[in-house]
Formats: C-alpha cells, sequence, structure tokens
C-alpha cells in the first residue's frame, strides 16, 4: 500500500542528502504532475510516527517548488491506482494549482501570552476590572460563575485582537494571513501565506517583532510549509471537481 503526500509538478528530484533519502519514497509521475509516496502496511496501520514521517517529507519536498498537501491516510493499492483515481482525474485543477501557487509557502506564528500580558489586557479594559469587581467576595455564585464566563470570553477576543495586531506589522510582507487556531490557555496560531523571494525579509521582521513582544509573548516561527491553511485550488481559480472526486482511496 502507498501512502500518497503531495502533488507536485513532474521532474521533480529528491535531495539525496535530504529527509527524502530514504529509498522508501518515491515519486509517482504521470503527464505534467507527480505524487510523493512511501510504502507502509495499510491505511488501519498507520501511526503516530508515520504522520510525524509524512509532514517531515512534505515540509522537505516544498523547499524545492510547490507541492499540493494531500490529506494524511490518502492511500491507494499501487502506482497505476495513483495515476488513474488520483492523478488523471484532476489533473486539470492540480496543474492550475501548482502554477498559481508556485512561488506561495505557508509559515506558522505560535504566540503565548505572559501573564503580564494578560495583566496588560485586564488593566486597559474598565469592563474586564468592573467584571470582576461584581464577582467578588459576597456574590451569589450564579453571578461569580456569569461573571467568569464573560471574563474569559472577553480575555480572548482580547488576545485576539492583541495578536492581530502585532500580525498585522507584518501585512505588507504577506499576501494573506488566517487565524488558524486559538485556545483559552494563552496562545493563538496564525499562518501566513508569502512568497519565497520575500522569506528573508519576513524572517528578519519576525525578529524584529520577537524583540518588540518580549516580556508580552514567547513567539514561535515556523516554515516554510506546503499551502495547508490556504484553498490551493481556490487561489488557482479552478472548479471543486477536485475536492467531489472521492475515490476509495481516500481522496
Amino acid at each position: 500500500m502507498l501512502l500518497l503526500h503531495g502533488v507536485v509538478p513532474a521532474g521533480r528530484e529528491i535531495d539525496e542528502q535530504g529527509e527524502l533519502a530514504d529509498e522508501e519514497y518515491q515519486l509517482v509521475e504521470d503527464g505534467d504532475l507527480a505524487v510523493l509516496a512511501r510504502e507502509v502496511a495499510g491505511e488501519d496501520e498507520l501511526t503516530e510516527d508515520d504522520a510525524v514521517k509524512f509532514l517531515d517529507a512534505l515540509v522537505e519536498l516544498v523547499r524545492g517548488g510547490p507541492v499540493l498537501p494531500l490529506r494524511f491516510g490518502t492511500v491507494a493499492p499501487d502506482v497505476d491506482a495513483v495515476r488513474s483515481e488520483v492523478l488523471a482525474p484532476a489533473a486539470e485543477e492540480f496543474a492550475r494549482a501548482l502554477e498559481a501557487t508556485a512561488d506561495l509557502v505557508e509559515l506558522r506564528l505560535t504566540f503565548t501570552l505572559t501573564d503580564a500580558a494578560v495583566q496588560r489586557l485586564f488593566s486597559e479594559d474598565p469592563e474586564l476590572r468592573a467584571a470582576v469587581g461584581r464577582g467578588g467576595p459576597g456574590s451569589e455564585m450564579s453571578e461569580r460563575i456569569e461573571v467568569g464566563q464573560m471574563v474569559a470570553q472577553r480575555l480572548t477576543e482580547q488576545r485576539a485582537q492583541l495578536v492581530a495586531a502585532w500580525v498585522g506589522r507584518l501585512g505588507e510582507l504577506t499576501e494573506d494571513s488566517k487565524s488558524i487556531s486559538s485556545s483559552e490557555e494563552g496562545w493563538e496560531q496564525v499562518a501566513l501565506l508569502v512568497r519565497r523571494e520575500r522569506l528573508d525579509e519576513l524572517d528578519e521582521a519576525v525578529r524584529t517583532l520577537t524583540t518588540e513582544v518580549d516580556g508580552l509573548a514567547e513567539l514561535e516561527y515556523v516554515g516554510p510549509l506546503p499551502l495547508y491553511s490556504f484553498d490551493a485550488i481556490g487561489l488557482a481559480g479552478a472548479s471543486t471537481t477536485a475536492q467531489a472526486q472521492q475515490s476509495r482511496w481516500g481522496w
């Protein structure tokens, strides 16, 4: 069984010194397209280690050019099925998406806010301070619960606005951005759509931003990645034919 990773233009070569040097990887070509594949025991046998290797392989592959990542768990019984059931039915959409995203990559920023940042949000928000006062000693349990929920919601909104303002400083260097996750644990993650030619500029801008938010947030910067958070097919202006063609192999 072949675990399929992502679609790339035909002719892509695997770096013999990189993460894909292991002979278990292969590029299955059909016309102008190819799919990176790796032999696995079966779809039901996939493990967490397979998921890690899957992501590592895509990260390695995107360094050499555009990649359309496939959903983890997409499998095919053999190379003939890869060609006939994955590549051929959506060849035009894949080709347009690869052309449209050839110069684009995704990067992710994760902001973990410190206690100092939370205290700042409280100090700058009179509604939060007033709410905490209502839920103090002597208040009814129902009121304390209501206040607690309101404070948590308000902090979530404030945290998202603060991170959005920070990310906004990178706006001239990005094509798009998207909040891809948030939680009540004090962190926010944002995906950035960036042209490859601007990666060095963005690296420098993120270093500057890291210094500016020091004390308020820890900043983790990951990439370049394939376009996980942005619809490459949509960017290409293609139809949704590829998404509608579901085969029994998971595509």
